[in-house]
């Protein structure tokens, strides 16, 4: 059905293109029946087009990239973002920037989603989890940042503020 829409769209914008090579000084006689209704067609198999891949991102939601797919994948960066506080006490800088660098890790592979997710979710819901999980994932990354330079304690004062975030994130998920 995608394959002969397509060929349609196309077809009936060529139509109309032959049918405005007729507006000269003197005006061909089929130049606007031609023009006409390939646009018409054109801008009705356009809709169409555009509703099929609504519908298709719709379907898309319902699967990997719904609001719960996206909440549990936050939810799990969370999770292990607060593993990782919980022994963060007894980690020295460098050991505490290796921790952290698995869990970016996981925020980078979820922030390559990002444009699937909006396009999936609306930007409603989509802004509900992410605004939370950007901040978050910022602050982890700080986080890091922070021990890579040896700045240990100060790193460990960042993840309270991160994990606070990505429960935000989390809970906008199941808003």
């Amino acid at each position: 059905m995608s394959l002969l829409l397509r060929l349609v769209f196309i077809l009936s914008f060529c139509v109309a293109t032959v049918g405005a090579t007729g507006f000269a000084e003197e005006i061909e006689p089929m130049a606007w029946p031609l023009f006409g209704g390939g646009l018409l067609v054109t801008l009705a198999s356009g809709w169409m087009l555009r509703q099929q891949s609504r519908s298709e991102a719709a379907s898309a939601a319902a699967g990997e990239l719904s609001l719960t797919a996206l909440g549990s994948a936050v939810d799990a960066i969370r999770q292990a973002a607060i593993a990782v506080e919980a022994e963060s006490a007894a980690l020295d800088a460098a050991a505490l920037a290796e921790r952290l660098d698995e869990v970016i890790v996981q925020c980078r592979i979820l922030g390559n989603r990002n444009e699937d997710f909006i396009r999936a979710l609306g930007t409603e819901k989509y802004v509900r989890v992410w605004d939370g999980f950007a901040t978050g994932e910022r602050l982890l990354a700080r986080a890091w940042s922070m021990a890579a330079d040896g700045y240990v304690e100060e790193a460990r004062g960042e993840l309270p503020k991160a994990l606070a975030h990505l429960a935000r994130a989390t809970a906008g998920a199941h808003a």
